[in-house]
């Protein structure tokens, strides 16, 4: 019989073996400081807007949760500097932490061997994606951790349980609303979990055992969604996140573009994930599928939130990792040793590719260096004169280390522009008039020393996109500014000096 010190050992053993295995995982974007995703640039621009005295969604706003700007913000306090690693170690330490919670909790419904493929799958599934979505830090990576150990507490059975579970989903969704689909799985999962605890044959008892949960739960999501007021204006919050984003998300929606898109990113999540997938549909065809019905449940809320706004990146799929994990773990524990090899070499292929990858941040996805345009402004401008970006190039505008004008983290928000959707005639209608006053105000009012167009480099996807679309932003700066050089494609202007 083991004794608690053998199960100490074990646990601090177990616990120090994932936090490497991530480590040396994540190693290449730990060691690397360019940029993997843009996002990675917008939640650092909302964070350097912070550290200078801004608030957010006021002073720098973008159409994202404010957890991961926190945290980056956080980060950059405490290092003193805007280095992205650090803030890429603290998204694998807390991916560790999510994968030794879940290892633990498998083990004490499965057993050992069910564990040990859990915490594998969860560890490398969550690095089997493209560079872009595999090294980054972005909202996706933040949420993935709190929504796992969410799913953790929803299946465990008692109140206390369901508010851990609702507070957690809650934080998950501060880090990226499409975790909000979950909601009903985490709900259900509650339920269910109340519904086998509640030892009585009256179906009025068992309304009441369940519906106490079930509050419980939907309280601790509101409570900690809510709790963002702390931290931001709360009604700049509501309508950042939720009040502006549907006709942004689905405007000029190609439906069989989409469709090609989403089959296409389906069919590399499953090859990625090849294991992973092929277990969790065997699981289907095994005795009991009852007791895994909620977790079938987080998978189909996963798929609608993959498909929200029909752009299929490959970061979105995350969502289905962690109760995707719970039904295949199982099943691959129990193969025969050949199966298990073969599931096994499988992981480790998947891993090897994408830990190689990682050491090509812009494979699948090149984007301009912004390193000649960046080191030009630093060198003509003062520390503390603004620089205002036009165009989707946040990237540059964190590497400038001047303050950004706009208030907005790019010019999408006053374009329409977005994935995919260029056509100004198609966007710009769409465009609501709180962003592109906050733009114009603040840019008219204290116009920025420097403007950066980049509609001349085609690959960011502005060249349909002049200043002139915005016709009182082209007449503010054909009357103020000059041009003063070019650089490869990128066109610079400064604030003329007054004249008397």
């Amino acid at each position: 019989m083991r004794t608690a010190v053998d199960r100490l050992r074990t646990g601090w053993g177990e616990g120090i073996f994932v936090v490497v295995a991530v480590l040396v995982l994540r190693l290449p974007a730990l060691v690397l400081s360019r940029w993997y995703d843009p996002d990675e640039a917008a939640i650092a621009l909302q964070a350097l807007a912070m550290r200078r005295g801004g608030t957010l969604y006021v002073d720098m706003a973008d159409r994202k949760p404010p957890l991961p700007p926190l945290l980056y913000e956080f980060v950059f306090w405490v290092t003193g500097s805007f280095d992205l690693r650090p803030v890429r170690l603290l998204v694998a330490l807390m991916l560790a932490g999510a994968a030794i919670a879940l290892i633990r909790d498998v083990r004490r419904t499965h057993g050992p061997a069910v564990a040990r493929w859990a915490g594998a799958l969860f560890v490398v599934g969550s690095l089997a994606f493209s560079p872009i979505d595999a090294g980054a830090a972005n909202y996706a990576h933040f949420a993935l951790p709190l929504a796992t150990v969410a799913i953790i507490c929803c299946r465990r059975a008692g109140w206390r349980w369901a508010i851990g579970g609702g507070v957690m989903l809650g934080l998950a969704i501060l880090a990226r609303q499409s975790w909000l689909f979950a909601i009903p799985a985490g709900a259900f999962s509650v339920g269910c979990g109340a519904i086998k605890s509640v030892r009585t044959s009256m179906i009025s008892a068992k309304v009441r055992g369940t519906l106490v949960p079930v509050i419980a739960f939907v309280s601790g999501v509101v409570a900690a969604v809510f709790a963002a007021g702390l931290f931001v204006p709360l009604s700049d919050f509501v309508y950042w996140n939720f009040t502006s984003s549907p006709g942004f998300v689905f405007a000029g929606t190609d439906l069989w573009g989409a469709i090609v898109r989403g089959l296409a990113a389906l069919g590399l999540f499953l090859l990625w994930h090849l294991a992973l997938s092929a277990a969790a549909l065997w699981s289907l065809r095994r005795p009991g599928l009852r007791p895994n019905l909620d977790l079938w449940v987080w998978v189909v809320t996963g798929c609608l939130a993959v498909g929200a706004g029909l752009r299929f990146y490959g970061h979105y799929w995350m969502q289905l990792l962690p109760p995707l994990v719970l039904l295949a773990a199982p099943v691959l524990a129990g193969l025969g040793y050949r199966l298990r090899r073969i599931a096994s070499a499988t992981l480790l292929l998947g891993a090897t590719i994408a830990w190689a990858l990682l050491f090509v941040p812009g494979a699948f996805r090149e984007r301009p260096s912004d390193t000649p345009v960046a080191a030009y402004i630093r060198d003509h401008t003062s520390a503390n004169q603004r620089v205002l970006v036009w165009g989707t190039f946040p990237e540059l505008a964190v590497d400038v280390d001047r303050p950004a004008a706009g208030r907005l983290v790019h010019s999408d928000f006053v374009t329409g522009r977005s994935g995919g959707r260029d056509d100004p005639s198609e966007t710009l209608p769409t465009v609501t008039d709180r962003p592109l006053e906050m733009f114009l105000d603040d840019v008219i009012d204290d116009p920025p020393e420097i403007i950066v167009d980049t509609s001349g480099v085609a690959s960011l996807g502005y060249t349909n996109y002049p200043m002139t679309v915005i016709p009182e932003f082209g007449e503010f700066v054909a009357d103020r500014y000059e041009v003063e050089t070019t650089l490869d494609g990128f066109t610079i202007l400064r604030l003329r000096a007054p004249t008397d």
